[in-house]
């Protein structure tokens, strides 16, 4: 039982470890997105009005959040495949010594800056073509949900403070550990909302 504990909080450590590094990785990786988008597309004085960039970070989060439930539903639970598996021992470990192992979004800090540039090539897309002075507030908008998702579902699965709204996201989430079908957004469950909601109201 104690070399349990001991390995559980051995895990932690490293998945905290692991969270902070993607947390870094994603403000640097925002960083330099904002500055190429910055050099490369002719803003005019309109780009900086505050309504351009809260509309744009607005647009980030339903973005992420698309993003997010597309990922996890398609990528994640479909089919077979690397990502079907290793996602697969994140369901399974839960409540596990192993557990912490599995709870981040990704192990490795170049997984995080793929799924950046990857998400960043429509925007700068539509940058370049349309012009509509949204992308700074859109990188912005995408970079903040990657991390608050990352540590909020770590304080779903390992503890934690959480604000009273969030403890029915995290009952949502842990629905879909339990083996009912969809709640595939971690904490904000908009696109579950759109796409499911007609599923929850039989009890799945």
């Amino acid at each position: 039982m104690a070399d349990q504990v001991e390995s559980r909080a051995a895990e932690i450590a490293r998945a905290r470890r692991v969270k902070r590094v993607n947390a870094i990785t994603a403000l640097l990786i925002d960083s330099v997105l904002v500055a190429l988008i910055l050099k490369l597309v002719p803003f005019g004085a309109r780009a900086w009005k505050p309504l351009h960039l809260v509309a744009g970070f607005l647009t980030g989060i339903l973005y992420a959040n698309a993003f997010e439930y597309v990922l996890h539903r398609f990528f994640l639970h479909w089919g077979q495949g690397f990502l079907v598996e290793r996602h697969g021992l994140h369901h399974e470990t839960a409540g596990a010594p192993e557990e912490p192992r599995y709870v981040n979004f990704a192990t490795s800090p170049l997984v995080v800056v793929l799924v950046f540039v990857l998400n960043a090539l429509p925007i700068f897309a539509l940058e370049l073509f349309l012009h509509i002075a949204l992308a700074v507030g859109i990188f912005a908008g995408f970079t903040l949900y990657f991390i608050a998702y990352e540590e909020i579902h770590w304080r779903f699965h390992l503890g934690g403070w959480l604000p009273g709204w969030l403890h029915l996201a995290r009952n949502h989430h842990l629905l879909h550990h339990g083996g009912f079908e969809g709640r595939y957004n971690v904490f904000l469950p908009i696109f579950d909302w759109l796409f499911q909601r007609s599923t929850w109201k039989h009890g799945s």
